[in-house]
């Protein structure tokens, strides 16, 4: 018999599906640093005590979030949501979760489940806003599920039938995944010149952070061949075109330091494979130089 599994709680691919590795980022020699500073401003700044959130956040190995969102919904931000802490440290018991006040965050619904599910406890700043429960899996797996994600993650892990899990790189600190027709099709980006004709047969935008000097790989997925073949020409052309635009003004007047400047995009390496354009971009030499001994004050938190 099959045990409770994650990946159950989605029906599909989510509009927004993300993967983040906190481990891998917290031993990062680029992103390691920064990373442990903002978890410890967060720490900081949270009304929580007992064990939080971010305890589990910080402690787990893997966290995967999965956004539904409806392109004709009326502007909602969510219909539902998932968030999916893997390799929670054991020491973690989301009943010793409490508020600023020592109240406990959450109540257990049922012992006899499958998968234990603790209900959210009163209001958040006197707002309910959508209805969540936090579901404890094997494998030391948490899931909180908010809207009608709640209702599948009670059925599907009641009766669990091995849903396989959401593709992503395996090798990235995170990723995160965008439905083009929920997020990036619109009259004012389809009109652009710079980027319509990057949205043209589009059906995915994701983007992957690799470790290290990797950078950061863009994939857009269409339809077809075709359209990835043509999307690729007008990349590198529109590539070109901002490296230069740097370059003119860098010939002008002398300005102050631009924090966004565009040069180092002359630098990227763009190429379609199949139905895919790849865009890999470097990460800044400046930035490369000057992050690993950032702090959350550098961004004004």
């Amino acid at each position: 018999m099959l045990a409770p599994q994650w990946q159950d709680v989605f029906d599909g691919t989510p509009e927004l599906y993300a993967v983040v590795r906190p481990q891998a980022i917290k031993t990062d020699a680029i992103y390691g640093t920064f990373f442990r500073s903002l978890l410890r401003v967060a720490q900081a700044k949270t009304e929580m005590t007992g064990v939080t959130a971010l305890e589990a956040l910080e402690g787990c190995d893997e966290i995967v979030i999965g956004i539904r969102r409806d392109p004709a919904g009326g502007g909602r931000i969510m219909d539902d949501a998932a968030i999916v802490f893997r390799g929670v440290p054991a020491s973690l018991d989301p009943a010793k979760m409490t508020d600023g006040s020592g109240a406990p965050l959450f109540r257990l619904v049922s012992e006899r489940a499958k998968a234990p599910e603790y209900e959210r406890v009163g209001t958040v700043d006197g707002r309910r806003g959508l209805a969540g429960s936090l579901f404890v899996l094997p494998e030391r797996t948490w899931v909180v599920a908010l809207g009608s994600a709640r209702d599948r993650a009670r059925e599907a892990f009641a009766t669990p039938f091995g849903r396989p899990a959401p593709k992503s790189d395996p090798s990235a600190l995170a990723t995160v995944r965008l439905d083009a027709g929920t997020f990036v099709r619109g009259q004012r980006i389809e009109k652009s010149p710079a980027f319509g004709p990057l949205t043209r047969k589009l059906e995915s935008l994701s983007f992957s952070l690799a470790p290290g000097k990797g950078g950061v790989i863009a994939t857009l997925r269409y339809q077809d061949e075709d359209a990835s073949a043509w999307a690729e020409m007008h990349a590198k052309r529109l590539l070109e075109e901002l490296a230069r635009i740097e370059g003119d003004s860098a010939g002008g007047p002398r300005r102050s330091p631009q924090p966004f400047a565009l040069g180092w995009l002359k630098d990227a390496q763009v190429g379609h494979e199949g139905n895919a354009l790849k865009v890999r971009l470097s990460v800044p030499a400046r930035l490369l130089e000057e992050l690993p001994n950032a702090s959350p004050l550098d961004l004004a938190l």
